[in-house]
């Protein structure tokens, strides 16, 4: 299993929380773009002052800081606290479509805003798979629409899934029926109370790390790898239990609020975990407390 925490964020007590130290580094890379410094600097910058990355190593190119100018991880999500306020977020995000435009590379980036809005939020129903983002690759394809499918529906050439897509804008349909939704009835939110699980793998990795605890040839790099790998299994299926306090959160949003007519990102950030796709034009909305709403969708 492979790491891939962002930096910027560390595991404490199974928890992913900010790194302070590390913080800094991100917000820094943030305000320097911002302000006009080039991807590329920014990464010359960093070596020339002897900054780690995330994987201890004083190693940055361009492309490394880009990948983390356009992580919307830092903007806060099911995971991960916020980092990086939405207003700094968005100006370097205009910024480098401005930089592609500049450098005639505005092209290749149709559906940036999607993928940034609903990367890692859609997932099938199904299969359990997160959905991708993919563009129409055949010729008659393209100048189609752009529609999400999950990652187990092609491997090779083998259809393991059969799920049906859906696009930005049947995403969009089902957020503003959800939300309404609810603000139609807040019963909606009610939350079934779950006793706290874990899965199989992370039994395995608990019985990995008591064997090498006992073992007299062990490694700390061994033992701290093995730590790492079992706090993330163990967030990754942890059962959130403050659902009582998220429902609350989310009456509270959505106080006084008339029914939508459009999609309201702000709303869709603030109160939408994840969108499950079902087929037959259906999906279910989980709300940051859990509860799930079913709505339909368009073709």
């Amino acid at each position: 299993m492979q790491w891939h925490m962002p930096i910027g964020y560390k595991v404490v007590d199974g928890k992913i929380t900010i790194c302070e130290e590390q913080r800094k580094i991100v917000e820094q890379i943030f305000t320097d773009y911002d302000s006009g410094v080039a991807a590329g600097r920014i990464a010359q910058n960093l070596k020339g002052r002897k900054i780690c990355n995330a994987k201890g190593k004083v190693s940055w190119t361009h492309a490394f800081i880009g990948r983390i100018l356009e992580n919307p991880s830092y903007l806060g999500t099911e995971y991960y606290p916020q980092l990086i306020g939405e207003e700094l977020f968005e100006r370097v995000q205009r910024r480098r479509e401005k930089v592609r435009a500049e450098l005639g590379r505005a092209d290749h980036r149709s559906g940036r805003d999607e993928r940034i809005l609903f990367g890692g939020v859609i997932w099938c129903a199904e299969c359990g798979a997160v959905c991708s983002h993919i563009q129409p690759s055949h010729k008659k394809e393209r100048g189609g629409t752009a529609k999400w499918k999950c990652k187990s529906y092609v491997i090779g050439r083998a259809k393991n899934c059969r799920n049906s897509f859906i696009t930005d804008g049947q995403a969009k349909q089902v957020c503003v029926e959800a939300i309404n939704a609810v603000i139609r009835n807040k019963g909606l939110l009610r939350v079934q109370r779950q006793e706290e699980k874990v899965s199989p793998q992370y039994r395995v990795l608990e019985r990995n790390l008591q064997r090498m605890k006992e073992e007299q040839e062990r490694t700390e790099t061994d033992l701290m790898k093995l730590l790492y790998e079992r706090a993330e299994e163990r967030y990754r299926t942890l059962e959130v239990r403050d659902g009582e306090f998220r429902t609350e959160e989310v009456k509270n949003i959505l106080a006084g609020k008339k029914e939508l007519e459009t999609f309201d990102e702000n709303l869709y950030r603030k109160i939408i975990a994840r969108i499950w796709v079902h087929g037959g034009n259906m999906a279910e909305v989980e709300l940051i407390n859990g509860s799930r709403v079913t709505a339909g969708y368009k073709d």
